[in-house]
């Protein structure tokens, strides 16, 4: 097939533009100006045939080109964090563009028009569990809104029979591939640099990068209607995660026990301080209500219906941290002399 992809020089696009080439899927490009030096661009070109559209995803005109001659498209791209400094430009991307993307996707028969969500759309879900029927959540942070705008669009294009289908990735781990680091590991950058973490009660779902791209991949096959499939992966309690961190960074990180309660309220002064001044992606009330609700989501459906297992989260934290060291320690955030 020839697949439209957005978002493919970000640390999940890149991933999963691997996966669409490695499955023998032709591929047109959607790159910002800002990024046309990009080194991850002539990375996937060595991998299989890469056309390349320059252009903004925010502008219809450039969209309706990037998806003209194509068969189907994946819409990756999107603004991602936990705080609200970045909010207008994450209701330009993460909502208003995706809206336009899918919509013409639909308008122009492409089949399948796949919409990378997240399961902050869904969070917090009413029983308990994200599963794929969970409806569409409010939104506390301005990522989770405007995901949860992206979403209901989709859900609207699904009711009326559109082939449109949508994942729902929770945090995502692993190594990235010729991009700068997911959220994720810009949250946890922090706790290595200065060798202390917190210790609390709870944790958050996790899952390999490779894998969501994997999912991506075994999604484009046209005739198959809507779906929704959650990417949720293993929960992984914050101890464990904190220990990866040390076995991959050979650095001890001493913990310092806080309670639930006190995480958050750390998190609502982060987010009034990130206002004026930029803070590590962990320090959030978005990113505290994660951690600590440790809310599981039912990925049965993704498994079997894509025949996927996952990998193991830890293993990509071990992995991720390790590659950073391979690479000079430099996006691990050394500490100042």
């Amino acid at each position: 097939m020839r697949v439209a992809v957005t978002g493919a020089t970000g640390y999940l696009g890149a991933h999963t533009a691997l996966a669409l080439l490695e499955a023998g899927h032709a591929l047109d490009l959607l790159v910002p100006p800002h990024e046309r030096e990009t080194p991850v661009v002539d990375r996937l070109r060595r991998r299989g045939a890469v056309s390349v559209l320059i252009g903004d995803v925010r502008d219809e005109a450039v969209v309706t080109r990037l998806l003209c001659d194509a068969d189907a498209v994946l819409h990756a791209a999107g603004v991602v964090g936990t705080g609200d400094r970045d909010a207008r430009l994450m209701w330009e991307i993460n909502a208003y563009a995706t809206e336009c993307v899918l919509t013409r996707g639909v308008d122009l028969g492409l089949d399948p028009v796949v919409s990378v969500s997240s399961y902050s759309a869904l969070f917090p879900p009413p029983a308990g569990v994200i599963t794929p029927d969970t409806p569409t959540a409010a939104g506390r942070s301005a990522y989770a809104k405007t995901k949860a705008h992206a979403d209901r669009v989709a859900r609207r294009l699904q009711s009326s029979g559109a082939p449109v289908v949508t994942t729902y990735p929770s945090s995502v781990v692993g190594p990235p591939f010729h991009t700068a680091v997911g959220v994720t590991e810009r949250g946890w950058q922090p706790l290595i640099r200065w060798g202390i973490a917190p210790s609390i009660r709870g944790g958050m779902q996790m899952i390999d990068v490779r894998d969501v791209g994997e999912v991506h991949a075994r999604l484009m096959r046209p005739n198959r209607g809507a779906h929704r499939y959650l990417c949720g992966g293993v929960m992984v309690s914050f101890d464990e995660m904190v220990d990866a961190l040390e076995q991959g960074s050979r650095r001890r990180i001493r913990r310092v026990g806080l309670a639930p309660g006190v995480f958050r309220t750390l998190g609502r002064v982060a987010d009034q301080v990130g206002r004026v001044h930029p803070l590590a992606e962990g320090l959030s009330l978005e990113a505290a209500s994660l951690l600590t609700a440790a809310v599981p989501t039912d990925d049965s459906a993704t498994l079997s219906e894509l025949g996927m297992r996952w990998r193991s989260p830890t293993a990509a934290i071990v992995e991720s941290v390790q590659a950073a060291l391979h690479r000079g320690g430099q996006q691990l955030g050394d500490a100042p002399q």
